[in-house]
C-alpha cells in the first residue's frame, strides 16, 4: 500500500511501542512463510495497521515469541507468532495483493520497469490469490473502476477518493474469525471506506507536482484545489474514520493494542499529514522508512 497509515511514535508508550514492532515484525515473517521470503519487499505500515486492527476487532489470539530476524540477524527481535494469527496472515495476503495491483497501476502510468519488478513476486501474487479468491477478484474490480475514473478525468476530488474507499471497505469485511457480528461488521465497513479515502487523497495531495508534470491524473491538479480545500476534505475523512472507529467494541485486556489504534486514529493519521507538508523531508527520504524494522 502506501504507507500512510502508522502510529506517531513519539507519543507511544514504551510497552506499545514494543506491541506494535511485534506486529510490523510479524506481518514480515507471516508474508516469508506465506508467500514466499522476496514478498517480503511488499511489507507495508498500511498493512501492520490492517492485522493490529482486525485482531483486536475480532479477538483474535495474539502471543508474540523471540525469533531470529534474517534482517537484523545480529538483534533478537519478539514478533507476533503468525501460525496463532489469522489476522496477520490475512493481512499478509492483502499486503501482496495489494502490491501486485499497485505494480500494475505503475505500469498504466508509464512505468514499464515495474514489469521487470513484478516477476520475482509471481509465486507470492499466485499464493495469495489461491487463498483469497474471492477478495483477490473483488479489489481487482474496484481498481478497474477507479482506472475507469482516472481515465475520464473528472474534475471531482471526491470521485476517485470514494472508489478507493469502497475498496478498503472490502478489505476490512473481507475477514472472518469466530462468530459472525453483524454490528462489528457495520462498523469495519464504514471504518475501511472513510480510512480508504484518507489514504487515496493523501497519495494525491503527496504526488500532485510529479503527476502534474507527467500528466498524470490526480484530482487536486485537475481541479486547481489548494491546501485548504484538501485539508478540509482529510480532516473530514479522518473524522469520519475515527467516529467509526470509536464504536468497536475492543477486548477489555487489550491494552497496549488499544493505546497504539488510539494514537494512530487520533494522533498518528494528523501528524502524517503534517509530515506530507512538511518543507524540509524530501517525499522519497519519507516513503523509504517504510520498509525499516522488517
Amino acid at each position: 500500500m502506501f504507507g500512510y497509515v502508522r502510529p506517531y511514535i513519539p507519543e507511544l508508550l514504551v510497552r506499545e511501542k514494543q506491541r506494535y514492532d511485534a506486529w510490523y515484525c510479524g506481518l514480515c515473517r507471516a508474508l516469508g512463510k506465506g508467500c514466499g521470503q522476496l514478498s517480503r519487499l511488499t511489507l507495508s505500515y498500511d498493512c501492520a495497521f490492517l492485522a493490529l486492527l482486525l485482531s483486536s476487532a475480532h479477538a483474535c489470539p495474539s502471543p508474540s515469541a523471540v525469533r531470529a530476524c534474517p534482517v537484523h540477524p545480529l538483534a533478537r527481535r519478539k514478533p507476533m507468532v503468525e501460525r496463532d494469527n489469522p489476522a496477520l496472515v490475512y493481512a499478509a495476503d492483502v499486503c501482496v495483493i495489494l502490491a501486485k495491483y499497485k505494480l500494475d497501476d505503475d505500469v498504466i502510468d508509464g512505468r514499464p520497469l515495474r514489469r521487470a519488478a513484478k516477476l520475482p513476486l509471481l509465486s507470492a501474487f499466485r499464493r495469495a490469490k489461491k487463498r483469497r479468491a474471492g477478495l483477490y477478484k473483488a479489489v481487482g474490480e474496484q481498481l478497474r473502476l477507479l482506472h475507469a475514473v482516472e481515465e475520464e478525468k473528472a474534475p471531482s476530488l471526491d470521485l476517485a477518493a470514494n472508489r478507493f474507499g469502497e475498496l478498503m471497505r472490502l478489505v476490512l469485511t473481507g475477514f472472518a474469525y469466530g462468530e459472525p457480528n453483524e454490528a462489528r461488521e457495520r462498523v469495519l465497513s464504514e471504518l475501511g471506506y472513510w480510512l480508504g479515502r484518507v489514504i487515496y487523497l493523501f497519495d494525491a495531495w503527496d504526488d500532485r507536482e510529479k503527476d502534474e508534470k507527467k500528466g498524470l491524473y490526480n484530482p487536486f491538479v485537475l481541479t486547481g484545489a489548494g491546501r485548504s480545500d484538501a485539508e478540509f476534505l482529510i480532516n473530514l475523512s479522518i473524522n469520519e474514520a475515527i467516529s467509526a472507529y470509536d464504536l468497536l467494541e475492543l477486548p477489555p485486556e487489550d491494552g497496549c493494542d488499544r493505546g497504539v489504534l488510539e494514537n494512530i486514529f487520533h494522533k498518528g493519521l494528523f501528524a502524517e499529514w503534517d509530515r506530507i507538508n512538511s518543507p524540509d523531508k524530501p517525499r522519497k527520504a519519507r516513503k523509504a522508512t517504510d520498509r525499516k524494522d522488517g
